[in-house]
Order: structure tokens, then sequence, then C-alpha cells
């Protein structure tokens, strides 16, 4: 990501759950609230380009029969995003059933996660980190929100800083305790080198039993057009694992504890590792 530049991946993530959200099924499937809340964010953030006059337009039927089209010459690009939204709120909701203490979103972007289920969960300390420029746009709209008193959001470059550092300085955060980890759309911007180092940072800042849910791209040399067009936004991917890779590409102290790679995707898989 270019600096100075709120992340452009973030805010087209989330007006994707607007479009999206405009199918019947997706609207359904999707979480609640996830949809009207990623669009108000998106206005809050003031990025000329995302104007209310845009989220009008991706609400439009046309927009949406563009989107189908798009799937259907690359699936995944639209719904593997919805898809991947209701999997990491799965995962994290199932950490939290089984005794996590502490959420953790890594390049949180302008999802909504956090935000919606801090104030459901008072007794859980929830954070997002993300680069200063993209995490600087996404507060001004949780403020128009209203930030729950259990949601901290943290401005940091964990391409100059670690990850263990940034935490060992945020007030609250108990490396002791188990925690339910996001590093959703993230890992593949990352130099497998930085992906490694991520995790053992999360592994040596985290409780037992803590668990990390996370989106990897499976087949990287197949999506040459998807890299250019990120090549030339600044934001391209770096690295790649499949499913049978992925204890590799994370490296020692986590256990693959569940996967969902394809299903009609030829862009992502899905994954959550425990702390071994």
């Amino acid at each position: 990501m270019r600096t100075g530049q709120v992340s452009q991946t973030a805010l087209k993530v989330a007006a994707t759950m607007v479009t999206l959200a405009q199918q019947p099924r997706w609207h359904r499937k999707l979480p609640a609230d996830l949809p009207e809340l990623s669009e108000r964010l998106i206005l809050a953030a003031g990025e000329p380009l995302y104007s209310p006059t845009l989220m009008r337009i991706t609400k439009r039927r046309w927009a949406v029969n563009f989107s189908k089209l798009a799937e259907f010459a690359q699936p995944g690009i639209f719904y593997g995003l919805g898809a991947r939204k209701i999997f990491m709120n799965e995962k994290v909701l199932a950490a939290l059933a089984a005794g996590a203490t502490q959420v953790l979103v890594i390049g949180a972007g302008f999802d909504t996660l956090c935000l919606r289920l801090a104030q459901h969960h008072p007794e859980i300390n929830f954070f997002e980190i993300d680069h200063p420029d993209t995490a600087r746009a996404k507060r001004r709209g949780v403020e128009r929100e209203g930030c729950p008193c259990n949601l901290q959001l943290i401005s940091a470059d964990l391409a100059t800083v670690s990850l263990d550092q940034v935490l060992s300085e945020t007030q609250q955060w108990n490396s002791q305790a188990t925690t339910a980890a996001v590093a959703e759309g993230l890992l593949y911007y990352l130099p497998a080198t930085a992906v490694r180092e991520l995790f053992k940072h999360l592994h040596g800042t985290t409780g037992a039993d803590s668990q990390v849910a996370f989106s990897h791209i499976v087949r990287f040399n197949h999506l040459r057009l998807a890299r250019v067009a990120l090549d030339i936004a600044g934001e391209p991917w770096l690295s790649a694992a499949s499913v049978t890779e992925l204890p590799r590409y994370l490296g020692p102290g986590w256990k693959v504890i569940a996967t969902d790679a394809g299903r009609g995707r030829d862009l992502e898989g899905f994954a959550v590792v425990q702390k071994a």
C-alpha cells in the first residue's frame, strides 16, 4: 500500500458487501447489519471516490448483474468475499463460545466484526490493528457509530514495528489470554518470511488454545490478471500457500484445525489454526 493512502482494497471489500447484500440470498447469509454498517464506515472515511453517489450506484441492478458476471469469469472475486466474512464471523463466535477472552483483528481495514460483536460481548476485549492511514479513516466511522468501551483501534505499520511490540504497549492486552485472532485478506500482501514472523509473534503474545482464522491465496501463479491489477494499485500479492503447505507457510507452533479451500472459488482458501 502506498504511504499516505487509505487501502483501496479495504474500501473495495467493504463496498462489495453493499453490492452483495442487494441479492436476497446473500443478505440473509451475511452477518446481521454487516452491509449497512460497511456503507456507513465507507462514507465516514471521506474518500473522494467512495462518495454517496458511488454507494448508490453499488446498489443498482446493473451493478449487481456486473458482480454476477465477474463472479462467473473469476469464481470467488465477489462471492468469495462474502463467504470469507461469514467464515471469519462464525469462527470467532465459535472461539468465544469455547472460552476465548479477547479478539484481535490484524489489518482490519473497514471490517465490521469487532464493532458488531463488541457491543454484544461486553466481557470480551476487542482489538483492531491497521496501517495508520487506513486506521485513521476507519476511526472516523467507528466514532460516529459510537466506539464500544471494550474496543481498541490501534494504528501501527507492522512493516516497521513488530506485532509483539505493538501489543506489549497496548493497554488491556493480555498475552496469557486465550485469543481469537483474525488475519483476513492480509497474508498474501506479505512476503512468506513476514508471514512466518507474524505467526511467531502471535504465538508468543497469546495464551494457550488461542486460534487464528485467516485467508490465503491458493494458486498464486494462476491469477495473473488479478495480480497485474493489484500491482497497478500499489497493493501486490507477495505470497501464497495451498492447504498442504500451510504448516510450512505459517511456521512452527500452530496446528491446522479447519480449512475451506475452493468450493467454487479459485482465489482464496480459509483456515483456522490453534496454538499447539
